[in-house]
């Protein structure tokens, strides 16, 4: 016999049955294991089921169709930037000529303005030489005269200032300044 015979032999009836019930036991707990892991595969299976078929169906678009769209929108995106551009300038361009427009009519028709007066005093001092005793009304009018033609000079001054454009900018014009006043005969 061989010696493997020979242990079974020398073993009692205990010992057999105790190895027995370990090899139950072990079983046992393996069996359990894998019901255990079976149970969570099909618990998990079962909740992908779920999930899938309470999703929302979602239809995605084809590679080709998806790329049209985006070069679409590419050009769309490209033409909006070059209006956006195109508006901008037409707005400074409308903007600075108009401006620029007013602006010289402004300083043209301050010009005129203190031509006018300066042709007014020196009319008024001719008249003054030609009628006796006309001394006191020449200074009070010569004085409100120079106070508006003072004031026409800075109106030019603030509109040269002005920055509406490119344009050139137009100057205050230097009118000629009488020495001294005329001699007046009462």
């Amino acid at each position: 016999m061989s010696r493997r015979d020979e242990d079974e032999n020398e073993l009692s009836e205990s010992q057999r049955l105790s190895i027995l019930e370990e090899t139950v036991t072990t079983n046992r707990r393996l069996l359990i294991a894998v019901l255990v892991m079976a149970l969570i595969v099909v618990s998990v299976t079962v909740t992908m089921a779920v999930v899938r078929l309470l999703a929302p169906d979602v239809t995605y678009v084809d590679t080709r169709t998806f790329a049209r769209v985006e070069q679409e929108v590419t050009v769309l995106k490209e033409a909006a930037i070059a209006w956006e551009q195109k508006a901008a300038d037409m707005k400074v361009i409308l903007d600075s000529s108009h401006a620029t427009a007013f602006k010289a009519m402004m300083l043209e028709q301050e010009q005129s303005y203190q031509l006018h007066l300066n042709a007014l005093k020196e009319g008024m001092r001719d008249l003054a030489r030609m009628v006796p005793g006309s001394r006191t009304w020449l200074e009070e009018y010569e004085e409100q005269m120079n106070t508006a033609i003072e004031q026409s000079k800075a109106r030019m001054t603030q509109l040269s200032r002005l920055q509406t454009s490119e344009l050139p900018q137009i100057e205050a014009l230097q009118l000629p300044e009488r020495a001294a006043p005329a001699q007046v005969i009462n």
